[in-house]
Formats: C-alpha cells, structure tokens, sequence
C-alpha cells in the first residue's frame, strides 16, 4: 500500500476505456481512494462522461484536448500514461505554467523485445513461412525460393534512428548478436557509448545505403514529420529492412507502400501507421514482405504495476509541494 497523503486534490481521468490498457483496474481505483482520501477522482473524455471537470487541479490520461486545457482553468499538472506529450504541446500549457509529466522508462523492456521480434521473425523469413502456411504449401521445397533472403544477424550493419530511453536499452541487445550498430541521436555532444557510433539526422539520407535494417524510434515532431520520406526508401539497400515502432507520421506511407511494392526494400515490420487503426483499404493488409502489429509494441502485462507506482509516487510529492521529487517533469520547449 502507498504512503497516506492528506493532501486536497480533483484529478480528472480518461482511463476508463475498455481496452486494458486504458482503463485504470479496480484494484488501483480503490488503491488510489485509500491512499489519497482527500483527492476526488472523476472520469472525463470517455463515453458517456462529461468531456472535462472545470474543478480539476489534475489531469490522468493519454487523451488531453486544447479545448479540455481551456476549460479546466485550475487545471495545474497533466500526467501521461504514455511517453509521447504532443498533446499537450500548446502555448497556452507554457503560458500557465502547467507541469507536464509522462510515463517514458515504462514500457522500454516490451518495445526492445518487440523491435527484437520484428528483426529476427524478418532476418529467419517467419512472415514467409505464415503466408505459405496460410496457402498450405509450408514445405522446405516452396521455401527454398526465399533462400537469399534468409541470414543470421552476426556483422549486419543496424541504423537506430532516436537514441532514447529505448535505443539505448536495444543497442547492446543487438551489439549480443553480433551486429554493428550505429545510432541517431539528437544531442552529439555528449559522452558516447564505447563500440557504437553515432551520428545526426541532418545524415540520414546520406548513410541510409550502409544498413541492412533501419530502426525508427523517433516522436513526432515538426522536424520528424514525414522524415522517412520517398528519397529515404529509394536510398536503402533492397535487401534492407524498415521497422517502425515509433510514430506513424515520421513515415510517408504512401512512399513506403511504393517501395514495398516495387521490392526496393525487402520488407518491413510495422506497429505504427500514419492513421489508426490502420484503414481496411489500406495495401499494407496484403503485402507478403510486412509484418503488421496494431501498436502494441509497447503493451506488457507489467503496465499497469508500473504506472500506478509513477503515478502514486508524482501524486504524494505533488500534493506536498515537492516539484524537485516528481519524475518525468517533461520540458514543452524543447522539441522532444
């Protein structure tokens, strides 16, 4: 149980959906009311809910409006169950001075193995093998025609483009198989990690040629939107591979699907896409060289422990005035 906090609050949620990972258990609910007596809990943004509690001080939840920001005039800190803020990212959230906190360190384990999934199911051909059992021809004769695409992943030459939390945690992950790893990250200037390299994303098109597989870890922002563009795909080797976990957007999908389609990368492993869920017309559904998750790379059964113990711990430093204790306090200014 967590530490009793007298502290007075109105903390409005939108964790009540259906999927598991945006409805708070009951178990936590009642958690939450037993250590927080004094804090009133009410649900917004969900069905059948008001949109937004004029009297909330605090704000739980991966679905914040500009309009639910300005009407919620006491509205002082927001929480993200999530890692990505972008809704938060208005002048009037710096204006007021509302504390911004997310939820980055709690899903790094399940995004490393997820990227660890799509990289050796597409290096062994596991796609292939599921469409040819699909047609029950899964022999070793009808697979033989994917002989030249199948390899171990020892000196495979691997991009990680967002050295962050996750990037960091999956280098060394790949570094065990024997791969040579460069990342992209944002800040060069600080100490490196011995046996990587590393460059800028002013770089991208220019060293995309090198790797077998490009990793895409970026968040969405203006520099990032559409980064993967036609001039990036055309670029790669067409025996490289695409896996995105990081956002949709960064990606031309248009110009993926072009590429994909015309064998000028050999595949991809996608678990993010531009618009979600991904549209039923979409020509990724029937493409052989793509593996598709619908963004749950980072879904673990360890989610919610994880999230009540950041959030309980934010709430009790928060309700006793001690900002400098809360994790995660997100800068708005700077681009991510």
């Amino acid at each position: 149980m967590h530490v009793l906090s007298h502290g007075k609050a109105s903390l409005a949620c939108d964790l009540f959906l259906n999927q598991k990972l945006y409805k708070i258990p009951q178990a936590a609910q009642v958690e939450l009311g037993v250590a927080f007596p004094n804090v009133k809990l009410s649900e917004v943004n969900v069905p059948n809910r008001k949109l937004f509690d004029p009297e909330a001080e605090i704000y739980w939840g991966n679905r914040i409006t500009e309009e639910i920001i300005t009407n919620m005039p006491k509205l002082r800190w927001i929480h993200f169950g999530s890692v990505g803020v972008n809704r938060a990212r208005f002048s009037e959230v710096i204006d007021r001075d509302i504390l911004v906190t997310n939820s980055k360190g709690l899903v790094v384990a399940p995004m490393v193995v997820s990227v660890v999934a799509f990289l050796t199911s597409l290096a062994r051909g596991v796609h292939h093998s599921e469409n040819l059992r699909k047609r029950g021809l899964m022999n070793r004769d009808q697979f033989d025609a994917y002989f030249d695409q199948i390899h171990d992943l020892e000196d495979q030459k691997c991009l990680i483009v967002g050295y962050g939390d996750v990037g960091k945690s999956l280098a060394p992950v790949l570094k065990a198989f024997g791969m040579n790893v460069t990342a992209i990250k944002k800040n060069l200037n600080i100490p490196k990690v011995s046996n990587l390299q590393f460059t800028s994303l002013d770089d991208l098109l220019n060293i995309t040629p090198d790797f077998d597989y490009v990793v895409n870890l970026l968040p969405l922002t203006k520099d990032t939107e559409n980064i993967f563009s036609h001039d990036f795909f055309a670029a790669m080797k067409r025996s490289a591979f695409f896996i995105n976990i990081g956002r949709g957007e960064t990606v031309d999908e248009s110009a993926l699907i072009a590429a994909l389609k015309s064998n000028s990368i050999s595949g991809a492993g996608l678990d993010v896409f531009a618009v979600e869920p991904l549209s039923s017309k979409s020509e990724l559904w029937s493409m052989d060289n793509v593996i598709l998750t619908p963004h749950v790379a980072g879904l673990t059964s360890a989610y919610w422990p994880r999230q009540i113990d950041l959030f309980f711990s934010n709430l009790k430093s928060w309700l006793e005035g001690d900002l400098l204790a809360m994790k995660n306090i997100v800068d708005l200014h700077k681009a991510y």
